[in-house]
């Protein structure tokens, strides 16, 4: 991974053996800091609400509340810590919920070590990761939700614009600035102005915003 700060990671999953291996590859990184290990999403939001943490990574089928519920919990506390949800299912109903969860990232465990650590890299940047087979679903998922009469795109400013399309294409927010010749923190900023114009809680909250008013762009 290419960000030196050292990154603290919750991880919730009551798989013992998948999430001893997940461990195994994380601590591998030297990029890693703390890394914690839960089996229950009751557990694991008292760490959330309590210390800091860069990414909480998470299975779905968790006993009582479950994956999603978590993140929508969490969410609503306007906590920002971002998601990496893994799970070992795919399918349109499955995704739908975790878009709309607002969840930063979404990969299947069947993915190697490479596009896991990406992943990780790229959320904890403020990108996000969908794997390939995740995004083609919740691009079909946005598109189905939009709605005939466009939002108020005049609300955001031409700049905030640009960085939403980048934002759009995945790249984080130090890419971003590397890309339009400005500081992150200006990025940043830009950023929490959009999450309060958008009403949007996540970077994929500013995602589903740009495709519903045509503001997205890919190569």
């Amino acid at each position: 991974m290419t960000d030196r700060k050292a990154i603290d990671i919750l991880l919730i999953d009551d798989h013992i053996m998948f999430a001893d291996g997940l461990q195994s590859i994380l601590n591998s990184n030297d990029n890693i800091g703390t890394l914690k290990s839960v089996t229950s999403a009751e557990e694991g939001y008292q760490l959330i609400a309590q210390e800091p943490i860069d990414l909480v990574i998470t299975d779905i089928g968790l006993p009582k509340m479950n994956g999603i519920e978590l993140i929508k919990k969490v969410k609503a506390r306007n906590i920002t810590v971002p998601f990496l949800v893994l799970s070992m299912h795919i399918g349109r109903e499955l995704v739908k919920e975790i878009l709309y969860a607002e969840a930063e990232g979404y990969l299947l465990k069947k993915a190697g070590k490479v596009e896991l650590l990406n992943a990780v890299d790229r959320i904890v940047n403020g990108g996000t990761y969908y794997g390939s087979e995740i995004s083609s679903i919740m691009m079909d998922l946005i598109n189905d939700k939009k709605p005939n009469k466009l939002k108020t795109r005049a609300e955001l400013t031409s700049r905030e614009r640009e960085i939403l399309q980048l934002i759009c294409r995945e790249l984080s927010s130090k890419q971003i600035a590397s890309e339009l010749n400005i500081g992150v923190c200006t990025v940043e900023t830009h950023r929490r102005s959009m999450f309060q114009k958008t009403n949007s809680k996540s970077v994929i909250g500013l995602i589903r915003y740009a495709v519903e008013n045509n503001l997205a762009m890919w190569d």
